[in-house]
């Protein structure tokens, strides 16, 4: 395999990843929905220590930046926060 081809296989996850994170996109709508009707707050800081301590695990395991992959979920959370909050600034709206 030459280098476009590792290229191409750089591609294909990129896609596959920006796949996953419109999928947790949809789930946190799911979320919001979930959190609206039992009249919870959008942040809940200790599920986001959980999330973050998790992935740092999981990186650890496979001996990744554990520090890197925690900035890419810290990340994911204000997307996820961002959303839900856009969605909430809808029902009120």
């Amino acid at each position: 395999m030459g280098l476009s081809d590792h290229r191409r296989e750089i591609e294909d996850i990129d896609r596959e990843i920006i796949g996953l994170i419109d999928k947790r996109l949809k789930i946190a709508k799911k979320i919001f929905e979930a959190k609206r009707t039992s009249g919870i707050r959008i942040s809940d800081p200790d599920q986001e220590k959980l999330v973050l301590s998790r992935a740092m695990d999981m990186a650890t395991e496979l001996g990744l930046d554990a520090g890197a992959v925690r900035n890419i979920f810290e990340i994911l959370i204000r997307m996820s926060l961002e959303k839900q909050q856009e969605l909430q600034g809808r029902d009120q709206g």
